[in-house]
């Protein structure tokens, strides 16, 4: 008996998910937190020698000529607008980074768990948005929020340090002040990640509602349904208006409570320097107090405040990278649930094309598997039917024979001519773009126009066909739009002609058709099939199709209950 598979491994949490997708790119953030820091010790610099030149022009204006200063003053803010441009183009790197990456695993992790589990994890249109949109989230947490969070302490620690060697009552004034800062910013962060995680499932749903409509605007005009579609898609649209509006507020929100408190912390300063300059004060160091310091602090104060005011200003990138992370982290997961056989085993030459052996797959770990102990040798040019009532496995046995699933438990074995196929569903799947560029997917790009239309003319659909006036350019729309469902049949069959694939995985491929139609589909599959040596596997419901082939395999609940020549 096959034994129980472990749990499937949980997907890591959102902090886990962009730790991880930091780590390999670190360097960037550690370039821009650096910058950062050299652009804070330029503004110190800067202040220093504007409150310099004042406090001398003013008190002991012959001693000393004003270039010097000038000179230092204009020095430091080149020099501080030089690291601040790389410290934003470090941050812009390191997102651009990241998200590359993260493009690239997704595309690959698309690649890898095929069609089957990619249909389950969620609706293409969620999955485009997911892949741009969402990803394209990711670009300010890791751009401004990442350095902005380092230099939010590093800086004003800095800036601290040199207003209390100044004047530590002015110094405390600033201390004071910024504590109350992260209290209020985590306070509106709690709510900013909820409606960030909300926008995101809103923006997913929307894309696939609209995309449903749009493959189906000729069912919806044939209803005339059209104007109960359009006011669905208004809807829909105006809600998700409503809820950006809402993420606006929250981002505008953290922003003026920022402001508000370094207005009020640089008035006091400013209260404090301007009191005890005019002899009002006495207390501590504020009755020696001269022109240069209290000017040097009074220039720091804003200073101090701004590295904590681009912190507010990207912490809503924060809530938006977070509940991104929340989405896109589950998509890299693998796609069984159970634990994974090694990989498909290479077969002997002289063995059969494929070998499976206790091969089980389940979709839903609570469910009834799909497929249960199946045990199945199929040699190279036998031409197998599949047939069963539905959901009793036959796509499923396809797919894994294709390796669009694994198998929990038992091996598949290929041989080396089992590593390519061709599979031709019940509905060709045609791209957007000429007759000739989807020959070509097959083809490869150096086929001749010729050869592309040989293996038309072989799967019944000669490229001078009155139904094609510009031939291999005739254009194909979304859906196979421009042809019919037969001619894109054809077209399929023809792909799998040039693929030169050994193995073609059939999907009740006639189903969908009209029986003339349909009889010279599988006739033309069958003679080419022979011709070629090629291995056949059929899925059908009809048995009068299994009996042209030369083996049926019944499939009941997912076992294979019946195996017999014809």
């Amino acid at each position: 008996m096959p034994t129980e598979s472990p749990p499937s491994p949980t997907p890591p949490t959102p902090r886990d998910f962009l730790r991880g997708l930091l780590r390999p790119h670190r360097r960037w953030l550690h370039l821009a937190w650096l910058a950062g820091l050299g652009a804070a010790a330029a503004t110190v610099a800067f202040a220093g020698s504007i409150a310099w030149l004042v406090h001398q022009s003013l008190f002991a204006p012959g001693q000393t000529g004003p270039w010097p200063w000038l000179g230092l003053a204009l020095a430091a803010a080149v020099l501080r607008y030089g690291l601040q441009t790389l410290r934003d183009w470090s941050g812009q790197r390191l997102a651009f980074a990241v998200r590359g990456e993260l493009r690239a695993r997704l595309a690959g992790t698309a690649a890898r768990i095929g069609p089957v589990h990619l249909g389950q994890r969620g609706h293409s249109g969620a999955w485009a948005s997911r892949y741009q949109e969402q990803v394209d989230a990711l670009g300010g947490y890791f751009a401004r929020y990442l350095p902005a969070l380092g230099l939010a302490f590093a800086v004003p620690l800095l800036l601290l340090a040199t207003a209390f060697a100044l004047d530590w009552i002015a110094g405390l004034l600033l201390l004071l002040s910024a504590p109350l800062i992260p209290v209020f910013m985590a306070l509106i962060g709690m709510g900013s990640q909820q409606i960030h995680e909300e926008q995101q499932e809103r923006q997913n749903r929307l894309a696939g509602h609209f995309l449903d409509r749009i493959r189906n605007l000729d069912l919806l005009r044939r209803s005339l349904a059209l104007d109960v579609a359009r006011a669905e898609v208004a809807t829909a649209a105006h809600g998700y208006r409503r809820l950006s509006m809402r993420v606006l507020r929250v981002a505008f929100l953290s922003s003026a409570v920022m402001e508000f408190f370094s207005a009020i912390a640089i008035g006091l300063v400013a209260i404090y320097v301007g009191f005890a300059l005019l002899g009002f004060l006495e207390f501590g160091p504020a009755g020696k107090l001269a022109l240069f310091p209290g000017l040097f602090v009074l220039l720091l104060a804003p200073e101090y405040f701004q590295p904590l005011r681009q912190f507010a200003q990207s912490y809503h990138d924060r809530a938006g990278a977070v509940a991104a992370a929340s989405a896109l982290a589950p998509l890299l997961q693998p796609a069984t649930r159970g634990q994974p056989p090694a990989p498909s085993l290479p077969a002997p030459t002289t063995g059969p094309l494929l070998r499976l052996e206790g091969a089980r797959v389940r979709y839903d770990p609570k469910g009834p598997p799909a497929l249960q102990g199946v045990h199945l040798e199929i040699a190279a040019g036998e031409r197998v039917g599949l047939v069963g009532p539905s959901g009793s496995g036959k796509s499923t046995l396809l797919a894994l024979c294709a390796g669009f699933v694994a198998a929990d438990s038992g091996t598949v074995t290929r041989a080396p001519a089992a590593a390519r196929f061709a599979w031709i569903g019940q509905r060709a799947h045609l791209f957007h773009g000429s007759l000739r560029e989807n020959l070509h997917l097959a083809a490869g790009p150096d086929a001749t126009d010729a050869e592309l239309a040989t293996a038309l003319q072989a799967a019944g659909l000669p490229v001078h066909d009155p139904t094609l006036p510009l031939g291999l350019d005739t254009p194909i729309g979304e859906a196979s739009r421009g042809i019919s469902g037969g001619q894109a049949q054809r077209v399929a069959l023809a792909r799998a002609l040039l693929s030169g694939s050994r193995l073609w995985l059939l999907d009740e491929p006639t189903s969908a058709l009209d029986r003339e139609t349909a009889e010279d589909l599988l006739a033309r599959l069958l003679r080419h099939a022979s011709e070629r040596g090629i291995t056949l596997l059929l899925a059908t419901h009809q048995i009068e199709i299994a009996r042209r082939m030369t083996r049926i395999l019944r499939l009941e609940a997912g076992q294979l209950c019946e195996d017999r020549r014809v």
